[in-house]
């Protein structure tokens, strides 16, 4: 019995978090929502291309999945790799061989289902380099996984390229040691970044339960680069080491929710009484951040910008974006945007 309700838990929250983008209406056009495809300036120094908007594991016509895309020096940085990654990349202007480096904020689907793809057009490009994927726990499984999910086409391929080494040759994950607390720890630096991570609260009320590779963690990261230093909140709650991480940022890319209009649509949708969406709930409040607490963390922190990304809700007939930004200026008085598919900061 106790397994049949667990199983049942599951199952809700799966739906309702496929429900997170609803039914579109293909002349609605969201503000904040589909934006022109541009580059950021080759001279800008460091730049954020917020590469996926989207926030929740479905698909909108106006977001892409979550991906951000920092530029420096000419190099370039990729942090989370949501569905159609690859494609937003190009789109960009971003060649998919020059991405040497990817951190995945977790390894929620919506995060990560890009990556394999991502994997093989870099080998499919026949200049391919060496790429590492840096992540929590897990984050070797889901390469490795990666890698026997493209081996069946690029065995085929292979047949009839130019000689280039394979995938399982150029591509490699590493899982940082993260420490727990407020303290950032330094997890990757070279002469462009030093990128620091700290664990957020985005998993706080996830079940215990120890995966084969560990326990489930999620981070934030911080890249301190020649002219910026520019905070990753991936998917998080209220948090003080996200805020330790964020102080005196020049930008804070974050997270949004509108807890009220996404519950609504939950209960909408599902027809269900609260009693039965408790995990729905829970995660939602207390595994997102709300404008207020966007808000209050970024005074604290005094950061220089807010960008918010992740739009939860973010339907695509949404049309009115004041309910993520009017909270967020109400607690902080320094510039907020809510970011677009391939808007530049």
């Amino acid at each position: 019995m106790r397994g049949s309700r667990a199983s049942a838990s599951f199952a809700v929250l799966i739906a309702a978090l496929s429900l997170a983008g609803g039914c579109s209406r293909p002349d609605a056009q969201p503000e904040g929502g589909v934006s022109e495809i541009r580059s950021c300036p080759a001279d800008s120094g460091t730049t954020v291309t917020t590469l996926g908007t989207a926030g929740g594991p479905i698909l909108r016509r106006a977001r892409s999945q979550p991906a951000n895309l920092l530029t420096v020096g000419g190099e370039s940085y990729l942090i989370d790799a949501g569905d159609g990654a690859a494609s937003q990349l190009t789109k960009a202007g971003v060649p998919i061989p020059g991405i040497r480096h990817v951190f995945l904020t977790h390894l929620h689907a919506d995060h990560v289902a890009g990556l394999a793809p991502l994997l093989l057009f870099a080998w499919t490009s026949a200049a391919a380099h060496p790429m590492t994927v840096y992540g929590p726990p897990g984050t070797q499984q889901l390469v490795e996984a990666g890698l026997s999910y493209i081996e069946t086409p690029v065995n085929i391929h292979r047949l009839q390229y130019p000689p280039v080494p394979v995938p399982a040759e150029l591509f490699s994950a590493e899982e940082p040691a993260v420490a727990g607390g407020l303290e950032p720890t330094l997890i990757y630096e070279d002469e462009l970044v030093g990128v620091y991570a700290v664990e957020n609260s985005h998993y706080t009320t996830l079940p215990a339960f120890i995966q084969p590779y560990g326990a489930d963690r999620s981070y934030s990261y911080r890249f301190d680069t020649p002219d910026r230093s520019v905070v990753f909140s991936g998917d998080t709650g209220q948090s003080d080491a996200l805020a330790a991480l964020s102080a005196g940022a020049d930008v804070l890319v974050i997270e949004v929710i509108d807890l009220e209009r996404q519950l609504d649509f939950i209960r909408s949708m599902t027809n269900l009484p609260d009693e039965q969406l408790t995990m729905v709930i829970d995660h939602m409040a207390k595994e997102h951040i709300s404008p207020e607490q966007i808000g209050v963390l970024a005074t604290q922190a005094s950061v220089g910008q807010v960008v918010l990304t992740h739009i939860v809700p973010g339907l695509d007939d949404e049309t009115d974006a004041s309910p993520y930004l009017d909270d967020v200026r109400t607690h902080y008085a320094g510039p907020v945007h809510i970011a677009s598919d391939f808007d530049c900061f």
